[in-house]
């Protein structure tokens, strides 16, 4: 464990951060216009749709420790994590494809074409994203540089957030003609072209320094025990969800918001620009404050300030000031790096993990701790459909008071709700000020080990 405690190259952090830009700039377009096409453009009834996403999320619960399962279980000469970027790299683009090419011919079988391809794109989905969180620990067990390494992940990331959230509503409209449905076709396979390519530049850029010998890798059932006697994964686990349900609900509201609330659909790509613009400052600003603050109270500082730019986002809504709105926008989004934070921490609770049980299982710990992701997409998805609904929202009229007011439930107050909640877990989690006793004991074990 010595020999990885190694500060990493700048190119190894920009392949690494290359990972997550992939997944965005595909899985974005899932979490913020999926509803919206399906809806609008595939002319799927509301309903329907959240009942899918629901679903649908419930299943990728299954799916998350089935794939944290089989990286546990993955021994090859490019490592244990690092080959799932070169598998799945191909299968996730074209289903990608798959998912944005629904046909024209209603009824039964175009409900089992969207059924299948929702469920293989979100399966794909977890085996890219699983790994992405898997192999931080994995590349160094300094804290500073798994920090650094985190933050190059969460602003690449943002960077595929951004061209996805900007560019998509343009380049379907240029590319499709008119024709909304080829355009979303196309833009996903220009999208999947370089998914592709990023992802192979991750695999070929990044190695493993920290893992578990084969021979010492433990059953399934003693690592899902020592899991389950994880306390600060529950936590986690626990934040995922209720932070998830916060910004899906938010982007999956975004098109809504501008195109029946402010009246331009097309405002919506540059506030989405917007909204990443801000989450990129936040995760720039993250490992500066790391120096000298605990990575739990990055993540409450943060959260704080994304509930103080949504309040004020409700009050730019409610005046109809469109600077007010942009600028709210870009601080709320300061709270993605509070959410950012949290895989810097699952990594220590791999550690920590390990310390407890003697039992290192980080395919397992991140994946189910991404259960809390699935759940928390899912039930935004389903949450935000109901609401809607409910409301009277009717796709493509102009809508009621009651539906306007749900739109801005679900882009303002969901996310102050879930926020105020993560803040809440947040003050429950105490590894930060074991993490480097935990450690040293870790290295004094692994060091003793051939004495033995």
């Amino acid at each position: 464990m010595d020999n990885a405690n190694v500060k990493l190259s700048l190119k190894e952090k920009l392949s690494y951060g290359a990972s997550d830009c992939a997944y965005n700039l595909v899985f974005s377009v899932i979490t913020t216009f999926m509803m919206f096409y399906y809806t609008d453009v595939a002319g799927i009834s509301l309903m329907s749709v959240g009942t899918l996403f629901l679903v649908v999320r419930i299943l990728d619960a299954v799916a998350g420790p089935v794939v944290g399962v089989l990286i546990d279980k993955t021994h090859t000469k490019w490592g244990k994590v690092r080959p799932w970027f070169l598998w799945f790299a191909f299968p996730f683009a074209v289903i990608g494809v798959m998912t944005f090419s629904v046909p024209g011919f209603g009824g039964p079988l175009q409900m089992i074409y969207v059924y299948v391809t929702y469920i293989l794109m979100n399966f794909v989905a977890v085996a890219v994203t699983t790994p992405v969180t898997a192999i931080l620990p994995n590349l160094t067990t300094n804290t500073q540089e798994r920090v650094t390494a985190n933050a190059f992940r969460n602003v690449g990331g943002q960077i595929g957030v951004i061209a996805s959230g900007m560019l998509t509503l343009p380049l379907v409209n240029l590319l499709g003609r008119g024709n909304q449905q080829l355009g979303f076709t196309l833009t996903m396979a220009l999208y999947g072209v370089i998914c592709v390519a990023l992802l192979l530049m991750t695999f070929t850029n990044t190695r493993e320094r920290v893992y578990t010998p084969k021979s010492e890798e433990p059953p399934f059932l003693k690592s899902l025990a020592a899991m389950l006697r994880n306390e600060p994964w529950w936590i986690l686990t626990l934040l995922n969800l209720v932070i998830f349900i916060g910004v899906v609900a938010k982007s999956a509201s975004i098109v809504y918001f501008f195109k029946y609330n402010v009246g331009n659909e097309n405002l919506a790509s540059i506030a989405n620009g917007v909204n990443s613009a801000g989450m990129i400052v936040g995760m720039i600003l993250a490992p500066i404050f790391a120096r000298r603050m605990k990575k739990r109270n990055i993540a409450i500082l943060f959260f704080v300030l994304g509930i103080v730019g949504s309040v004020a986002l409700y009050f730019g809504a409610k005046i109809m000031s469109l600077p007010l709105i942009f600028a709210a926008i870009a601080f709320a989004a300061l709270s993605g790096a509070g959410q950012s934070m949290g895989f810097v921490m699952l990594a220590d609770v791999v550690d920590y993990g390990e310390w407890k049980s003697n039992v290192r299982s980080q395919g397992l710990i991140t994946s189910c701790a991404a259960i809390g992701v699935t759940c928390g997409a899912g039930i935004a998805g389903w949450l935000s459909s109901f609401i809607l609904q409910a409301s009277g929202f009717v796709p493509n009229q102009a809508q009621t008071p009651a539906a306007l007011n749900a739109i801005t439930f679900n882009f303002v107050w969901l996310p102050v709700i879930c926020g105020a909640i993560g803040i809440m877990l947040m003050l429950m989690y105490k590894v930060d000020y074991q993490i480097d006793d935990i450690r040293e004991e870790l290295a004094a074990r692994k060091s003793a080990e051939p004495a033995e």
